[in-house]
Parts: structure tokens; sequence; C-alpha cells
């Protein structure tokens, strides 16, 4: 596989990874996962980079995993594996995601839209999970899919395979936003790219481990009490919150560079 096929850029405190397989509906090769695996990582184990955006290139944002058969040296790693490890470190990451969604999402792409944090959508896009249509089912996706839309979409999605447009998904509530055209969409990015950039990079992370933490403790309200309780008391006595109370206190802007995340940072808080 040509590194072409998948593409990395940064450009100030964004990193993008654009899936580049036009001809072939961006659809997923095992060496194409661990390479966006690899990207991924990079973006944020660097401290300088805030916001991770995914997006594709041509017709389609991503039609999945390709079930043709492929030229490519079989890859090291299992490909089940390498794929499970692109969804869970791109719902885990502990900066905010974008899914910029070009086109068209399936299977695979379906989920790679629901491991993002923010999702702007083409208006001509559209999402399908056809795995039942071969004889196949959504399995890996599954993980980061059900717990969003519930029992009874994911059930209505999965079994019938059918395509849901960008305008039912916003009214269904899974999409943050759908754009006219291509200038809209990149305007929607951007503007949330901004508001995100305002943001304290410590405290991004904190919410995502705050909302993942009392989602999993479910209706166990003294194990959330406890965690909350816990949550509050790192922040508020944190670097990051007293140089943000302090800017708000003295009518300033804060200056959010000297709190990158980086991945020895990460894994202190993990």
């Amino acid at each position: 596989m040509s590194e072409k096929e998948i593409l990395y850029s940064k450009q100030g405190a964004v990193g993008t990874i654009t899936l580049n397989r036009p001809k072939r509906g961006n659809a997923l090769t095992a060496p194409l996962v661990n390479l966006f695996v690899d990207f991924l990582n990079t973006a944020i184990d660097d401290p300088t980079v805030r916001v991770i955006v995914i997006t594709g290139n041509g017709k389609y944002f991503c039609t999945g995993m390709d079930l043709t058969p492929q030229d490519d040296t079989p890859s090291a790693s299992d490909p089940v594996a390498a794929t499970q490890s692109m969804f869970s470190t791109l719902a885990k990451s502990p900066k905010p995601t974008i899914a910029r969604m070009n086109g068209p999402a399936l299977g695979g792409g379906v989920g790679i839209v629901f491991a993002c944090n923010f999702r702007f959508v083409h208006s001509s896009a559209y999402f399908s999970m056809p795995e039942v249509h071969r004889g196949l089912i959504p399995a890996l996706i599954s993980e980061v899919i059900v717990p969003q839309l519930g029992p009874f979409r994911s059930k209505q999605y999965m079994l019938s395979g059918e395509r849901v447009s960008a305008q039912e998904a916003y009214r269904v509530g899974f999409v943050t936003s759908v754009a006219e055209d291509e200038e809209s969409l990149d305007k929607k990015v951007k503007e949330y790219v901004d508001l995100l950039l305002q943001s304290g990079p410590g405290a991004m992370r904190d919410v995502k481990l705050l909302v993942d933490s009392v989602d999993q403790r479910g209706g166990d309200h003294q194990a959330v009490a406890s965690y909350v309780r816990e949550a509050f008391g790192k922040m508020i006595s944190s670097d990051e919150a007293s140089h943000g109370i302090g800017a708000f206190a003295s009518r300033e802007k804060p200056n959010w560079d000297e709190f990158g995340l980086g991945s020895e940072k990460l894994k202190s808080k993990l």
C-alpha cells in the first residue's frame, strides 16, 4: 500500500487524517488501518495538536472494509485487532475529534464517524450498514454505535441496511450539523475548531473522561457521586484551572499553548 492512500497533515493546532482512496470509495484495508492508528497516535502524542479532524477525498467519506482481494503484503498485525484498535483509539482520544463527512459512510465508515465527538455532514451524504446484505454482521463497529443509537435504532439500521440521509441523521440526533456544500462544511468545521481552541486541553480531556465514566456507572448514584467529587477536586486544584480562572478575573484570554497534551501527560491521567 502506498502511504498516499491515507494522509496526515498539520495546520496550526489541528491534525487532519484524510482517507485517500477515492477510486475505491476510501475503503479500508489492513495496512491502511494500521497507518490510520499510527497517524492518530502521532496527533495524540503531539502536544501542539489540540483538535483532530478525520475526512475523506472524493465522493465517499468511507465505504468500510475493502472486501476485494488485496495485493498488499500481509500485515504483521491481526487485522481484527487493528480495526478494533482504530475505533477504540479514536473513541478514547484525549483530544476532541471531528468527522468531516464529505460523502456517504458505510459499514466501518459509520464506525469511524461514531467514534468522533463532532460530526459535520454534507447534505448529499448518507449512512448505511449493509453488512447483512452480504451475509455479514457489523460486529466491530457495534461497540461504538449501539451505546449511542440504542438497541431499537441499532437493530433497525443494522437489520435493514437502509440508507439514512444526513437530514434524518440530524433529526434522530447523531450528527452535529448538516452543510449544503463543501464551503459550508469547511466553515462549520472551522467554527467548532475555533471554539475548541478556546478551551483548556486538560479540561477537554477530562470532560471526555467525565462523561464516559458517569455513563459507564449507569444508575449507581453513589459511585457517580464519588467519582464526580474526585474529578472536581482534581480539576479545581490544577495549574490549568488556576490559569483559566486568573485570566477570567483579569478579563484576558487564557493562553493554552503551554498546556498542550502529549503521550506522557495522557498516561499520567488514565
